[in-house]
C-alpha cells in the first residue's frame, strides 16, 4: 500500500518536522511523484522502528543512523542466507553431500 506524507504523519503520530528530518537524513527513502512523497510499507515500518527507537527505547539522534546501518546489515545478511539456502535446496543430492563435507573441514580446528 502507498502512503501520502500526511498519512503518514497522522497515522504514525509524527511531526511535519520529525518526518522530513529523517528523509533529509536518508533515513527514510520516500519516492516523489507529481510533486507527492510517497511511502510504501517499507517506509512505513522504518518510521515506525525509528519512533520506537527514539520514544520507546531513548535512542538518541546520533545513534540512530549507526543502529539503521547495522539493522539494514542484519536484513541484508538475511537475504543473501534465504538465497544460499534456496540455492542449496536446488542442488543435487551428492553436490550437497559435497558442500557439507567442504563445510565439516572448515569447521575442523587447525
Amino acid at each position: 500500500m502507498i502512503w501520502t506524507f500526511q498519512q503518514v504523519v497522522m497515522e504514525m503520530e509524527v511531526s511535519e518536522g520529525e518526518v522530513t528530518r529523517w528523509i533529509e537524513q536518508s533515513w527514510v527513502l520516500p519516492v516523489e511523484e507529481d510533486g507527492k512523497l510517497l511511502f510504501d510499507d517499507i517506509d512505513r515500518a522504518r518510521i515506525q522502528l525509528i519512533v520506537e527507537l527514539r520514544r520507546d527505547l531513548e535512542v538518541n539522534e546520533e545513534a540512530i543512523p549507526v543502529v539503521l546501518r547495522l539493522l539494514d546489515q542484519v536484513y541484508g545478511l538475511r537475504r543473501t542466507l534465504d538465497e544460499l539456502r534456496l540455492g542449496i535446496q536446488g542442488l543435487s543430492e551428492a553436490s550437497r553431500a559435497e558442500l557439507e563435507a567442504i563445510l565439516a573441514q572448515t569447521r575442523k580446528p587447525s
